[in-house]
């Protein structure tokens, strides 16, 4: 085998991330909410490990999406007097299920605050908050 010259050890080859490929049983808009997030973070951020956690972040936030439009064409109806009670609390329970299983998913793929900043951290970081804060309106 050749020796390698100095000039081509000292060149390190740039290491190219690309961003991870939606399954394609996903649906459309269970797509655009994974290019959404895959592009909110670096692109070694997902590997291929990860794709079955994303998958059902993904799958999780499109069904409480549905769920949450569902609900609200209910509570029109009950407006008007015509809605079902049963069915919306059964719709509500269905949506509280959603959003635990979708807070479950973001912090294990390290999406949230809390998945990011130890309780120390995050308190030095609220205290340099800068602008007002919603509850020191009207002092």
């Amino acid at each position: 085998m050749a020796k390698k010259s100095s000039a081509s050890l000292s060149v390190v080859p740039p290491s190219v991330a690309t961003v991870l490929a939606p399954s394609k049983s996903l649906t459309a808009r269970q797509k655009e909410l994974w290019k959404e997030i895959t592009l909110s973070k670096p692109a070694s951020w997902f590997d291929h490990s990860n794709a079955p956690l994303l998958s059902g972040y993904v799958k999780a936030i499109a069904s409480h999406e549905t769920l949450a439009s569902r609900s609200d064409a209910i509570e029109a109806t009950l407006a008007d007097g015509d809605g079902d009670l049963k069915t919306l609390n059964r719709i509500h329970a269905m949506i509280e299920r959603q959003a635990r299983l979708i807070q479950t998913f973001a912090t294990k793929l390290r999406l949230t605050q809390q998945s990011r900043y130890t309780a120390a951290t995050a308190a030095v970081i609220a205290g340099k908050a800068s602008g007002a804060r919603p509850w020191d309106e009207g002092k």
